[in-house]
């Protein structure tokens, strides 16, 4: 007797691979800038930074990193531009693509820290993140005149304030905004809620100034080990054997490579610009070769983590090969999707919006 054929299995599809690129200065190595092709003061030019996001967008890639720091950055010898300063003049000319800056903690105030992210939040639609980090220089402690902190100190300042801009952004519940144009009435004074944290070193004192945002609270991305356990949304790890957890924060492998080009091998690139300025090591993963030999090395990594912030030596350069040789290969993996027109960096994530701490019946 003739059979029914077997059902069409259609092949499962894999979890998206986030990628995380920094557009920072002329790319991960200090002598950078030499290479890039624009003048050193036109490295962070307004058009540069936009058409680095162009691309970015265009390749599905899930979000830019805007690095930051109180000090002289050495990549950048005509100086640096204020990292939330930066995502936010991308915010109005971008869609889908996360805006995530670098917002030092030891030194700056944690209200402006709240109130820069929620209003970024704003005005990209949902699409913020934060990379909370500390400042162990105790040369910027002289810059702003105040003690330097150190070891312990330093990881106790980046978890209370993060504590307390997490308080901040909850201060207004979701429906405390009424706009009664009949009556006048513009907020619902019973869902503003006061925040007061004082850990002897600073105190902050809420709400916020800002309504709550889209996303609720911005996704908070923070070095593995950095917070307590629950604080960030997700862990940036140089540790190319990590591994995802059930339970845990999204897990994100720092990246810093460089690519074979038409002109010369990664490995004479790098040895070029080692010999102008060698570059610190920052616990990053580093790698070099072909763009074919970098995407079987992402693909390998899919399997075990839930993406990488990718840092260019040259961005210039390895952008432009990584969008010719590697993602090609990962979106015939199908590992590489472009987030949604109006989506926000949490759902892109597979991050649920948190419920408001003091949110009323």
């Amino acid at each position: 007797l003739p059979t029914d054929p077997p059902p069409h299995e259609e092949p499962a599809v894999p979890d998206p691979f986030h990628l995380l690129l920094d557009v920072d200065g002329g790319g991960w190595h200090p002598a950078a800038w030499r290479r890039s092709r624009s003048a050193p003061a036109d490295v962070f030019s307004p058009a540069r930074l936009r058409g680095f996001a162009v691309t970015a967008q265009a390749q599905g890639l899930t979000a830019l990193t805007f690095e930051d720091s109180p000090l002289p950055d050495p990549r950048n010898p005509a100086g640096h531009l204020d990292a939330v300063q930066r995502a936010a003049f991308l915010a109005g000319t971008t869609e889908g693509i996360g805006l995530v800056p670098v917002v030092p903690t030891t030194y700056t105030e944690p209200f402006h820290v709240a109130a820069q992210i929620a209003s970024l939040d704003h005005s990209s639609a949902g699409r913020a993140g934060w990379i909370a980090t500390s400042t162990p220089e105790t040369a910027a402690a002289r810059a702003v005149g105040l003690p330097a902190l150190a070891g312990e100190d330093l990881r106790t300042e980046l978890a209370d304030v993060v504590g307390a801009v997490r308080a901040l952004w909850d201060s207004w519940e979701d429906d405390a905004v009424v706009r009664d144009v009949a009556t006048g009435r513009y907020v619902d004074r019973d869902r503003l809620h006061p925040v007061d944290v004082d850990t002897g070193r600073w105190s902050v004192k809420g709400p916020l100034t800002v309504p709550r945002s889209p996303q609720g609270q911005s996704v908070v991305l923070a070095a593995e080990g950095a917070l307590p356990a629950g604080q960030a949304d997700v862990v940036l790890t140089g540790d190319p054997g990590a591994r995802r957890t059930a339970q845990g924060p999204l897990v994100v492998v720092e990246v810093e490579f460089a690519l074979d080009t038409e002109a010369a091998p990664a490995s004479e690139r790098v040895a070029a610009l080692e010999a102008d300025a060698p570059a610190p090591d920052r616990g990053r993963v580093r790698w070099t070769g072909s763009g074919e030999e970098f995407a079987r090395f992402l693909t390998d990594l899919s399997a075990r983590v839930d993406g990488v912030r990718l840092h260019a030596a040259v961005l210039d350069e390895d952008v432009r090969q990584l969008v010719r040789t590697t993602l090609p290969q990962l979106r015939v993996a199908r590992l590489l999707r472009a987030p949604l027109s109006g989506s926000t960096l949490r759902s892109t994530l597979g991050l649920t919006r948190p419920a408001n701490r003091f949110a009323t019946a």
